[in-house]
Parts: C-alpha cells; structure tokens; sequence
C-alpha cells in the first residue's frame, strides 16, 4: 500500500511532441509533482540516441547543475526548483531533432520519467518569381507567377487565390539536406480589362504560426487605346482658340503622339504640341478635313480620326423693332401698340390665323352695330359726323363733332334725310349704340 500510494504521490509531466524551428531556441517542459511526505533528490534530462542514452542535463537541489561539455553553450535549465525540471535549447540545429526524457528521483519512490519527441522544423523561404514572359493583352496563355516555398521542413502547402479564371500547377523538390521545396505556378491567358487585379500565394507550414498571403499584381501590357477630345462639332468660320488633344491608355506608357492630315498637308497657322494640335488663328473653311493622331508605345501603334467640318458663322442676333408714336396732321399723338414678340416658325399658320379671324369679328361688330344704328326708332337718329382714321388708328373725337347740335347744318341735313329728332339730340338706344363705336 504504501509503494502503490508513492507512485500515485509523484508525477513528471511533458508534452508528447515540441516543434523547434531551425535556429531559434525552444523550451522542453518539464513539471514535477512531488508529495509532500517525498523528498526530490534530483531531475535530468538525456537524450536518446543509437548507440543508447546520453545525459543533456542535471539539477541536484544541495549539490547545483551539471550539464556534459557538448551541451554547455547552448543548454539551460529555465527556473530549476523542486517542481520545475525544464529546460531551454538555443540554436536549434537538425542534429537536435531526437526523443529527450525528463527523469526525477525522489525518496523513497526512487525514479519517475516522461519522454517528449523534439522535431526540427525549417521555415521556408518564400517569395514569388513573375514569368518569364511579358504578359500581352490577348496573347496565349502563359505563366504569369511562380510561388515558391524553398527549403522546408517539412515540406509546405503552396497554393493560389485569384478571380482571375487561370490555373495552376505544383512542383515538389527534395533537398539534399533533408528539405523540401514546392513551386507552385500560376498559368493564364492575359487580357487588359483585369488590369490592377491581384493574385495571393498562400503558404501553410507548422513553423509559421498563420498561413503567409502574398499578394501578386500581374503587368498585363497593350497597345494605346486612343480618344480625341477638344471638338464640338460647333466649329465654325471666325472662331478662336480651339484645340484638339488626343489622349492614350497605355502600358507601358505611350512614347510616340503625331498629328496628320488625311489626303492634304496640315493648315497653315496649325501647330502640334505634344498630343495637342492647335488653330493659332480663327478657323477657316478650308480647315475641314479628317485628322488623324497616331499614338505608339513598346506594344504598338494605334491610330483614330477626326472628321472635322467648318460651318458658316453664326447669324447675328437681331434687333428689336423700336417701336414710335404716330402724330398726325394736327400734331395729335397717337397711341401705338405694343410689338409682339417673334413667333417659332412653328406657329406662324396659328398666328396669321388669329389675326384673320380677329380682323373678320372687328367687322362683324361694325357691321352689326350700324345696321343696327340705322334701324328707325321713330325719331331721327344722328349719324357721327367725322370720324378720322390714321395709319389703322382711331382717335377718339368730341361728342360735339360726333353729334352736332340741333338747328345746326349738319344735324338739318340729317334731318332731312332721317326725320324730326328728338330734343335731347338722341334716344337712349342711340347712345348705347354710339356709345359701343365709341368705345370700339
């Protein structure tokens, strides 16, 4: 009872398996769990090997540490206690790769051990290759990168993120000293339109602590895509500081701008600066024409015309009809009407017909009202006696020489040829009759 109580009263605890990195340092845990009626009398750590086991390191509580001359320069315990045993290994180089066993001896158990597999791990040494080829819009399909993760151990995942519809292909090479490496290509048909896109390298390897992404942003070369702008269409005789630009997209960048003229030599007063053509003068009408401007860069030359017609000069505006007060004979002042303002040809049949309509309703009226004025009203009805009309205008005159008075010559000469009037000079219905010619 008491044997079976001490093996359960002290326990050594490893984890099964450490991953270290070529290079850097790693830690081999160690705890010991010691009852409290036991007393530690050392731990150490030895390396398993072929030819058998070989001791790494020791912690005596009274006596201190020893660790074997191979091991002393790159060997320590972390924080040696009775309850922790570790220890840390610098520098880990590929012969480190073994099984190690963390041992303690108390009293009066005796010895307790755990063993941990050490695995050397190489972190590969990414980076990505663009193709050998230039990548050319519309050429065939090609390799546009290669990632590769060199050296590894073991050997990592290499694998492509894109949208743009390629493919890929993965290589794997084992090194002489134990490493692997994986190339990973990226095969696709180049087109200009995914210009500025982006391809990931994604690697996966245990010495990384998250997957590495690399992003890679293919160069898709083509011929200048060309656009003129400065015309209008509105170009016409006399008109100044016009311009005509031809602008070109490009990669690489175009190099080359030239402006021609189709079937004719270029204009006199024309000037090209750059990828500009100017008119140093008003335009004249033997400026049409087609231009052309042709643009070059590595990939090609590319060209695109202008048909350029020179129209006639605009029409002045015209002026407004100053309109001028009528004076007649006796220096009276005439009204005058306002002028109206210019119709759109479109209404000019609605125009003319108004006013034709106007005009027969005006003598209707008249008309109406002097058939009606001439109707006997058993008197005399006096007729206006002067009614003066200049240039279409009606001045309106006095109820004296519109109706003379009775006795005079006019009104016996109406009386004569009307009968007896009444002694007012007028019945009420020939003044409201008067009264609307009066007002027309």
């Amino acid at each position: 009872m008491f044997l079976l109580t001490g093996i359960w009263s002290s326990q050594v605890i490893v984890p099964k398996q450490v991953n270290a990195v070529l290079g850097r340092n790693v830690t081999l845990d160690c705890t010991v769990e010691v009852d409290s009626n036991h007393t530690l009398i050392q731990t150490s750590w030895q390396r398993r090997l072929p030819t058998g086991s070989v001791t790494v390191a020791v912690y005596h509580p009274h006596v201190g540490i020893s660790i074997p001359l191979e091991f002393s320069h790159r060997v320590y315990f972390r924080s040696p206690s009775s309850h922790d045993a570790s220890i840390v290994l610098e520098k880990i180089v590929f012969f480190d790769d073994g099984v190690y066993t963390c041992k303690v001896t108390t009293f009066p158990l005796g010895i307790t051990e755990a063993s941990t597999t050490l695995t050397v791990l190489v972190e590969p040494k990414v980076y990505i290759s663009a193709g050998s080829s230039a990548l050319i819009d519309g050429g065939s399909e090609t390799t546009v990168a290669t990632c590769i993760a060199e050296r590894g151990r073991p050997a990592a995942e290499v694998s492509w993120e894109s949208n743009l519809f390629g493919h890929s292909d993965v290589q794997l090479y084992n090194e002489a000293n134990g490493t692997s490496s994986r190339k990973a290509r990226y095969l696709w048909q180049p087109t200009r339109h995914v210009q500025g896109h982006s391809l990931i390298c994604v690697v996966r390897h245990p010495a990384l602590q998250t997957d590495l992404r690399i992003p890679f942003k293919p160069n898709v070369q083509f011929a200048p895509d060309i656009s003129v702008v400065g015309y209008d269409g509105d170009w016409y005789v006399g008109r100044n500081n016009v311009q005509m630009t031809c602008k070109a997209n490009a990669n690489p960048p175009a190099h080359h701008f030239r402006w021609i003229r189709l079937g004719r030599k270029m204009p006199e007063g024309v000037d090209v600066m750059k990828s500009t053509l100017l008119f140093l003068r008003p335009l004249q009408r033997n400026d049409s024409g087609v231009y052309r401007c042709e643009v070059a860069n590595d990939v090609n030359r590319r060209s695109r015309d202008v048909r350029i017609l020179i129209q006639d000069p605009p029409a002045m505006p015209s002026t407004s009809t100053i309109s001028s007060s009528l004076v007649d004979n006796k220096s009276h002042v005439l009204p005058s009407f306002p002028t109206l303002q210019a119709n759109p040809v479109g209404n000019v049949g609605s125009v003319v017909g108004g006013a034709v309509g106007g005009a027969l309703f005006l003598l209707v009226l008249s008309l109406a009202g002097v058939l009606y004025f001439r109707k006997p009203y058993g008197t005399c009805c006096y007729k206006p006696y002067k009614v003066y009309r200049v240039h279409n205008d009606l001045r309106k005159l006095t109820q004296h020489e519109l109706y003379p008075t009775k006795g005079s010559r006019q009104a016996d000469h109406y009386q004569d040829e009307w009968g007896e009037c009444p002694a007012n000079g007028y019945t009420r219905a020939m003044r409201e009759s008067t009264s609307s010619i009066t007002a027309f």
